[in-house]
């Protein structure tokens, strides 16, 4: 009973001790600060227990799927009985644990749903790819058929399946929304509910090119044929109708974000060529799409020349789709999701680049690069 005691306490302080030193990973050193702070935990901890064992202490910093991490391995040892004769030897028992820092690996897809089943759904051919960054479902992930998700890292409270490289992390804390606290209702400023009158004067264009300034837009905006939409800086509100970009129109627009109510959504299909980048002030810096809270649409994304969606796409309660054969936001410095879900499915390529120092939009807090906490590995 002593020794299994023994093994489950020596364990405790292995798992606390990598912890603790696996904030100090991010910093710009060879690890030995990392390695430093596990010793100096482990000593401390060992020298308050009373009628410890003897232990002898290793500590390694390791390459884990192209992070670092520090591992801390207690190799402990008791007496045993009658000098040593029962069990001959003593007893041996060892605690390993390994840990990395949250803070080396940005945030830049959340999936904030944690109820039901295919929350980060990739299927038929479609691939995401998120080289320099997390990849976090608050549910379960799952890349059907030969779709793939490609990550620093990538991880779910439940499940994963599929092909998902590197191996993800299951069984991970839940992510809160960064932007729970973001007052959406501001844009109840744009004035009440659109008339009959303001909905069939919706913008309905084929050809030439239509500057929109910032404001309420009732009834949407449909773009095909060959128009050209360029929204002015500013921020766009979107009232019981939708943004339609579709055949060879074109949507572009610095300095912008757009807001959907309830009722309205956007679709980038066909042939479309559309390049946003987010608010670069404001109290929606950094943001380029955003949807009502209580908006519980499916905003799709099946064009083929989606060049730029730099900013956060922030649709709290809703679906993103991206479908169809095309690259998706290669050309974006940077792109961060939160959704509740994210669905690929056909043969697009998502592309979630983090190139955070590249662009003058500012990065919100709680995504992209962050500082602080840590995690076992083992």
């Amino acid at each position: 009973t002593q020794v299994q005691a023994s093994k489950i306490r020596l364990q405790d302080i292995a798992d606390s001790a990598a912890l603790a030193a696996a904030n100090d990973l991010s910093l710009a050193t060879d690890g030995s600060n990392a390695k430093e702070r596990a010793r100096a935990y482990v000593d401390t901890h060992l020298s308050e227990w009373v009628e410890a064992p003897r232990v002898e202490a290793v500590y390694e910093v390791l390459d884990v799927d192209g992070q670092r991490a520090i591992q801390v391995l207690l190799k402990g040892h008791r007496s045993s009985f009658f000098g040593s004769l029962l069990p001959p030897g003593g007893w041996h028992f060892n605690a390993k644990s390994t840990a990395t820092t949250m803070g080396m690996v940005p945030l830049c897809v959340l999936v904030s749903g944690d109820q039901g089943n295919q929350l980060l759904y990739v299927r038929d051919t479609s691939k995401l790819n998120a080289p320099s960054c997390l990849v976090h479902s608050n549910r379960d992930i799952e890349a059907q058929g030969a779709a793939s998700i490609t990550a620093a890292s990538v991880q779910s409270v439940t499940t994963a399946r599929g092909f998902i490289t590197p191996t993800a992390n299951t069984g991970a804390a839940s992510i809160t929304d960064p932007f729970a606290n973001l007052d959406l209702e501001r844009q109840s400023g744009f004035g009440l509910m659109c008339t009959a009158g303001e909905l069939v004067n919706r913008i309905v264009v084929t050809s030439g090119t239509h500057y929109i300034p910032p404001g309420r837009h009732c009834g949407g905006i449909d773009a095909r044929g060959t128009a050209r939409i360029i929204l002015e800086p500013g921020e766009h509100m979107f009232r019981q109708g939708h943004l339609v970009i579709d055949e060879t129109a074109r949507l572009e627009g610095q300095d912008v974000v757009a807001f959907f109510d309830a009722a309205s959504k956007f679709e980038f299909k066909g042939q479309a060529l559309v390049n946003l980048d987010g608010r670069k002030s404001g109290p929606y810096a950094g943001i380029v799409m955003g949807a009502m809270r209580d908006n519980r649409q499916d905003f799709v994304v099946s064009a083929d020349h989606v060049e730029s969606l730099l900013g956060v796409i922030y649709v709290p309660s809703a679906r993103l789709i991206v479908e169809g054969t095309a690259d998706v936001a290669r050309d974006s410095a940077w792109t961060v999701i939160v959704a509740h879900q994210v669905q690929l499915k056909g043969s697009p390529s998502l592309f979630i680049n983090a190139n955070y120092d590249a662009s003058d939009v500012p990065v919100p807090d709680g995504v992209g690069p962050r500082t602080g906490g840590s995690r076992l590995l083992d």
